[in-house]
């Protein structure tokens, strides 16, 4: 459970007849995501016919609800709502019922990944604490490429534009040759980050890994049109494909350490690359800031964010 939420009175959603009758702020939760904000003048009577209870029935089918409850004095009940909506950008305060249907935020997460997957890959988590959200950090690497960032600022930029859906990539540090993105929903934060090292997409490294494949490691001339055709071939190859190539060589470990050496774990239901733990501490190694910036944050093995039904 968030720790943040520990110090609160709760009930399961079942339960909620046994609720306080007290002017308080609720919190709807679920396997660690905010779902629901809300504010109540008398909080058992607000929860005897919710407007959200068949949602929230839904998602308590697949796992267990809970309500949270913050007690406060009438007067303060508008502005804690808006903070808390504001930190934790819970799906179901996104639309009215039955104003339109809305695309959940963790499909709209999922459809960034699915986009991303072959361009970012997982750093680790954070825990939540000290009014910090639960943190997922994805990496991209730039090797100092400006075209680089820029196709992943396009990219975010249609999904943006997706129709009925509130769900946003924000741009917090914005320069072309590493620029940073973040995105809340349901009380979980997920923070995109540059890293500069060589990419084996799109990067002409990925030649010597071929050359050293065909004509062993003491090569040192390629024949011109051996060259256009190395090319052409690394150019139709998927990127499973790159990676496969890059992990069968040597020199193909040397250039490109982080995607060689990491493995596929889930993120949102979607497969993305994630460094191994070793890998996270090389990287605290090597750039610091990081490991200031995320002192805590460990390893992917499990997905750090439950898909939830609606």
């Amino acid at each position: 459970m968030l720790k943040e939420f520990g110090i609160l009175p709760s009930l399961k959603l079942t339960e909620r007849h046994r609720l306080p009758e007290c002017s308080a702020i609720y919190f709807a939760i679920a396997r660690e995501q905010v779902l629901y904000v809300g504010l109540a003048t008398n909080l058992r009577n607000r929860w005897q016919n919710h407007h959200r209870l068949p949602q929230l029935e839904a998602v308590a089918r697949k796992c267990e609800v809970k309500l949270f409850w913050l007690s406060c004095t009438p007067s303060e009940l508008n502005e804690l709502e808006r903070q808390y909506i504001k930190h934790y950008c819970p799906t179901l305060n996104q639309t009215k019922i039955p104003d339109r249907q809305i695309v959940p935020s963790f499909q709209m997460l999922a459809l960034s990944l699915k986009k991303l997957n072959e361009r970012v890959i997982g750093l680790g988590v954070c825990p939540a604490e000290n009014h910090q959200l639960k943190t997922v950090v994805l990496g991209y690497l730039t090797y100092f490429e400006k075209i680089v960032t820029t196709n992943l600022r396009k990219s975010l930029k249609a999904i943006n534009k997706k129709p009925n859906s509130l769900f946003k990539w924000t741009e917090t540090l914005r320069r072309q040759e590493g620029a940073r993105w973040r995105t809340r929903f349901n009380g979980i934060e997920i923070q995109i980050v540059p890293i500069f090292e060589k990419r084996i997409a799109h990067n002409p490294s990925l030649y010597e890994v071929m050359a050293e494949k065909r004509f062993g490691r003491n090569w040192t001339e390629i024949p011109l049109t051996e060259y256009d055709a190395m090319r052409k071939e690394v150019k139709a190859m998927s990127f499973r494909e790159r990676l496969e190539l890059a992990r069968s060589s040597e020199i193909g470990w040397k250039l490109f350490p982080w995607e060689c050496g990491a493995k596929y774990r889930t993120i949102s239901g979607i497969e993305i690359m994630c460094l191994t733990s070793s890998q996270l501490e090389a990287l605290f190694s090597n750039y610091p800031y990081l490991e200031e910036q995320y002192p805590k944050m460990y390893a992917i093995e499990d997905d750090p964010i439950p898909k939830l039904i609606f």
